[in-house]
């Protein structure tokens, strides 16, 4: 049994404010609670947590190349016949990998959208963005989505999902709701709803996207950084605190989920530790449907270990739900003080940290692909250019030029992991291809084509004449 947390789990200590007399006393007791919250952290607490096996980080990485096979590759079949449906022999057959399964993807910077005025490293983000990425994060903060009561940013956002599907890159969003103080409208804040309002609003901003964006999507954060919700004061805070972080929080996934029953829902958080787990969990049991778990890994402060990569994986495994790596990070540049609030100036990329990033991040992806419940990892940012915080974490330089990590995940993405080719069939007409990465195909015979989607569980097989 997973046990509670000293605020926001259900179930939860009932915080009485019928005592208090003004609004003013509220918030100073608000505000007390918070404080003792925020030095409680980890706000979880056990009566058991998933217990998983030592990790061999040598053999593990030994085992990388043979666990990839295992998890993205299948035979994939071709079979020609004549126009007497007789099996055709020595028949040239074009086979190509189209689209990964897998996600490998960005958050999405609206510079990318073609504009009149734009330039040359505009145009070169573009095409490297392109090059690298079938999957991309739109943002949908509340305070940049609805910046005055009533008047979202819909449109706007649509702009960018349609591009990005226009372009073959599928589109996911972030977030419905999160309580970072920096990403609320400022309406909202000066209003200070109480509990029931507050939820009114809430279900207006769901029901709007439900209309609009989110059936565009694949995927969405439907909550984002739940684990620590109770560090900042805001309204949305005060809801989790006096309403407990499980009924509040399930009840909106399932909500969203019966309004868009097609998207993937997702819970988001930096958290790596069992404590998210235990959340993860009292949701699960909940019966909020939870379709895919969000797992961020920003590297500002140091890149994680082997160890730490892998832990997280088979911790949140054993909840049955595939594991999406959500926002990475990983610096090209020395590390620095930072607040993860305020943009640091002159912190720039240079060539010995770009190598370091590159050696990462190839190893990172290459993890994460041979873990057989990773659905996908998304680079928080693509480049350095507008980069959160004004780190260089890009796999791309302000100016557009790839970085040695770029290359590597180039080689990966475009070469190691796809499967082309052109092949010859064999007396029965056959050309089997043994280890056909996972994706979309196009094979072409003679003058005939023909699409498929190849699964590991699910192998291809196609018949053309």
């Amino acid at each position: 049994m997973v046990g509670h947390s000293l605020l926001g789990d259900a179930p939860l200590m009932p915080v009485n404010y019928a005592r208090t007399q003004a609004a003013e006393d509220r918030r100073t007791i608000m505000e007390k609670i918070l404080l003792f919250a925020s030095l409680c952290i980890p706000l979880v607490t056990y009566a058991a947590a998933p217990v998983l096996p030592p990790v061999d980080e040598s053999r593990l990485l030994a085992g990388t190349e043979a666990r990839i096979r295992a998890a993205r590759t299948a035979p994939l079949t071709v079979r020609i016949s004549d126009a007497n449906g007789k099996p055709a022999a020595n028949q040239k057959v074009r086979v190509e990998h189209v689209k990964h399964l897998f996600y490998f993807g960005a958050g999405f910077d609206t510079a990318l959208l073609p504009r009149d005025n734009e330039t040359e490293i505009d145009r070169r983000h573009r095409e490297s963005f392109l090059k690298l990425f079938n999957y991309a994060t739109v943002h949908l903060y509340w305070g940049g989505y609805e910046p005055k009561l009533g008047e979202v940013q819909s449109a706007d956002r649509l702009r960018s999902i349609q591009w990005l599907r226009e372009h073959g890159v599928t589109p996911r969003g972030h977030p419905i709701f999160w309580n970072h103080t920096g990403t609320l409208p400022a309406w909202l804040k000066n209003q200070n709803p109480g509990a029931a309002e507050l939820r009114g609003l809430m279900d207006v901003r769901l029901a709007e996207m439900s209309r609009t964006v989110l059936p565009q999507l694949h995927d969405i954060d439907v909550w984002n950084e739940l684990v620590h919700w109770e560090r900042m004061t805001n309204p949305l805070t005060s809801l989790i605190v006096e309403q407990g972080k499980v009924p509040v929080v399930a009840h909106y996934l399932k909500d969203t989920k019966r309004l868009n029953p097609q998207l993937q829902l997702v819970v988001n958080d930096y958290e790596h530790s069992p404590s998210y787990y235990a959340l993860l969990k009292q949701l699960i049991d909940a019966g909020a449907p939870i379709d895919i778990i969000g797992q961020q890994s920003h590297m500002h402060d140091g890149t994680w270990s082997v160890k730490e990569i892998w832990d997280s994986l088979e911790r949140l495994t054993l909840l049955g739900r595939p594991v999406l790596f959500t926002e990475t990070s990983v610096l090209s540049g020395p590390k620095k003080k930072m607040d993860w609030l305020n943009k640091v100036p002159d912190w720039n990329s240079d060539p010995e940290n770009e190598q370091k990033q590159a050696d990462f991040l190839a190893q990172f992806f290459r993890l994460l692909y041979s873990h057989t419940n990773c659905a996908g990892v998304v680079l928080w940012d693509y480049a350095d250019r507008r980069a959160w915080l004004g780190a260089p974490v890009g796999v791309l330089r302000k100016d557009g030029s790839p970085k040695p990590s770029f290359e590597r995940l180039d080689q990966l993405i475009n070469r190691d992991w796809r499967t082309r080719g052109e092949f010859v069939t064999d007396a029965k007409g056959e050309v089997v291809v043994p280890n056909a990465f996972e994706g979309e195909y196009r094979v072409q015979a003679g003058g005939a084509e023909q699409k498929g989607v190849h699964r590991r569980n699910a192998p291809l097989t196609m018949t053309l004449r």
